[in-house]
């Protein structure tokens, strides 16, 4: 065995301490150099050496700066540009920052890295109209390059269309947070637009939809009846002990009421301000849609204090006159009509109190800028009777009915709904006041078949079958006809002259008829069926001229009236297509298919081939 001495081991350790110091004043002539260390270890991303982080991202963060004063290249000094290079040299080797000169005018700085051009992100998306930002990925910052910004929705394989089934895809349609909706209207319940009209007026589409859109909602979620909370019913001990509070000029009585057969509480004050009569019910929920039955015995005022989550109070006051909105402070007040006998009023308070004070809805806005948290006080002012005041999470059939009650009060004896307010669709052609849509109309069909199917009350199916008459009447006439090329029937959206052939409108409208056909059936459903045949010819026909080659038209006004082409913006192309998937559930003609498949196509940057 050998033995190493003291001297053998002092030896190896020189050596080491050695090779140990040598290694050192390597690394850090390296760092010192200004050199990429190439390590098989992790690094800190953003570990800076001489104030020059040595991250995955260096070149990309200076590519993305070069965007930065692409707006005033001539500001930029030869000093500051060369400074800027040498910056860029230390960290990118390969990168050279390059004159990017676009169609012979317009210049822009980019970045040359090995023999590959950039230019910043920025300008790409103007030029090209695509969409994209950075965003967090797994840890990772990436760049979430989109070419259109809405979806396409596809039919449920082997599910036929059917009337009784939610209407298409407007459970997502949240039609009341709207910006162009004014309210929701105390008097009829149903949406008030701003559409074309600051004053606000009723828009049968916007409502169509509205209820449409709840009778999704109903279908798919159900609706909150027997879960609602109930601050007083004058029947039962509320589950909380709640008591109404009332000045000594003020009067409030349980009483039986024949007519409902139940007992009520009757209420009185000496007029609609001041002290009222009050119940206090502190409720934290997530609930807001407020239900009451009320009996008008002269004028009366049912105001809601509201608390949010910054702890702010607003109240909401429920006034018997017509006004549609108006607000002072941190009061809003909504005119909910005069009538005769008990009615019964659902509102749903986030909305009322969001569209009277402004607020961003909270579906439609990135950030908003309030929360309801509390219900505090019911008060109550004038003279009248009340029962059964609920909090619930929904009101769903309340308002699906409401639109199509909307719909029977006010069809006129052309069997349409007229908008009343004016539209200018191009300089020189202007619908008038108490013009008719096409898409209205079927809009109309649609939601009015669901409620008698819904109700079994024929009184929506008769309004239906009415509503198909404008469907003969010309434009020029105040109908919704048009009739392109001598030959091909369009249901005008715009009934315009020359006609606008506007695509989604008319298909909408082909929906309508095609469900009231199948409602109705062969005998009743006769002439929407043969108006529903007549309008799928004419869409099979002229389907080829709303294709851009890139995405599509939104109408053919370059054709009929000779002006330049309105392309469809992306939320209406993705549209055009899923309604296009619709119909080619209903008719297997292969080019409503195709067409579809290959818009789809232009939604992810696909190109039609040029010669």
């Amino acid at each position: 065995m050998m033995r190493l001495g003291p001297f053998c081991v002092h030896k190896l350790s020189l050596k080491l301490f050695l090779a140990c110091t040598f290694t050192s004043v390597t690394t850090l002539y390296l760092f010192w150099s200004g050199c990429e260390i190439h390590s098989t270890l992790p690094t800190n991303k953003y570990e800076e050496i001489r104030g020059v982080p040595l991250t995955a991202i260096d070149c990309s963060k200076v590519i993305a700066g070069t965007s930065k004063d692409e707006d005033n290249p001539t500001e930029r000094t030869e000093l500051s540009t060369q400074k800027l290079a040498e910056s860029d040299a230390a960290v990118c080797p390969n990168d050279h920052r390059i004159d990017v000169i676009v169609n012979g005018g317009k210049k822009l700085e980019g970045r040359l890295i090995e023999n590959e051009a950039y230019v910043p992100f920025s300008f790409v998306k103007d030029y090209f109209d695509i969409y994209g930002d950075l965003q967090e990925l797994d840890g990772k910052t990436v760049l979430d390059w989109r070419h259109s910004y809405s979806d396409i929705h596809h039919p449920k394989a082997g599910v036929l269309y059917e009337t009784k089934d939610p209407f298409l895809w407007f459970e997502h349609y949240h039609v009341e947070g709207r910006s162009r909706v004014k309210c929701i209207s105390g008097v009829e319940d149903v949406p008030v637009s701003l559409q074309w009209s600051p004053e606000g007026h009723f828009y049968p589409i916007q409502i169509a939809q509205y209820g449409l859109s709840h009778y999704n909602l109903l279908h798919i979620e159900g609706d909150s009846e027997g879960k609602e909370k109930v601050f007083e019913d004058a029947e039962t001990v509320s589950e909380v002990n709640w008591s109404w509070a009332f000045p000594k000029s003020a009067q409030i009585t349980n009483v039986f009421d024949k007519e409902r057969n139940s007992r009520v509480l009757q209420f009185s004050t000496t007029g609609l301000t001041g002290e009222g009569i009050s119940l206090s019910v502190d409720s934290a929920t997530k609930d807001f849609v407020l239900n009451f039955d009320l009996l008008l015995r002269g004028e009366v005022r049912v105001s809601i204090v509201l608390e949010l989550d910054n702890a702010d109070l607003y109240t909401v006051h429920y006034t018997s006159n017509n006004a549609f909105l108006s607000s002072n402070g941190k009061e809003v007040f909504y005119g909910v009509g005069h009538w005769k006998g008990w009615r019964r009023i659902a509102r749903n308070l986030d909305t009322d109190l969001r569209k009277g004070i402004k607020f961003p809805d909270k579906k439609n806005a990135r950030k908003g800028k309030m929360a309801l948290t509390e219900v505090q006080s019911i008060l109550l002012h004038g003279k009248g009777l009340i029962d059964n005041i609920t909090l619930m999470r929904s009101a769903h059939e309340h308002s699906f009915l409401a639109a199509a009650n909307w719909f029977l009060r006010y069809q006129n004896n052309l069997g349409g709904w007229p908008i009343t307010v004016k539209r200018k669709v191009i300089d020189g052609v202007t619908l008038l006041p108490d013009w008719y849509s096409a898409m209205g109309q079927g809009q109309g069909m649609s939601l009015l078949t669901r409620a008698y199917l819904f109700t079994k009350n024929p009184a929506y199916l008769r309004a239906a079958l009415r509503a198909t008459k404008l469907f003969k009447v010309k434009a020029v006439d105040k109908g919704v006809l048009n009739t392109f090329m001598n030959q091909y029937h369009w249901y005008e959206e715009y009934p315009t002259s020359p006609s606008t052939l506007v695509l989604n409108g008319f298909i909408y409208s082909l929906l309508g008829l095609y469900d009231l056909k199948l409602t109705a059936g062969p005998q009743q459903g006769a002439e929407a069926a043969e108006l529903f045949d007549q309008g799928m010819r004419s869409l099979k026909a002229m389907l080829p001229l709303y294709d851009s080659g890139s995405g599509s038209f939104y109408d053919l006004r370059h054709m009929t009236m000779r002006v330049a082409p309105n392309l469809a913006r992306w939320d209406y192309h993705t549209l055009h297509v899923s309604l296009l998937y619709v119909l080619a559930n209903i008719d297997p003609d292969p080019i409503l298919k195709t067409t579809a498949m290959r818009w789809e196509g232009y939604t992810q940057g696909k190109r039609a081939k040029h010669n």
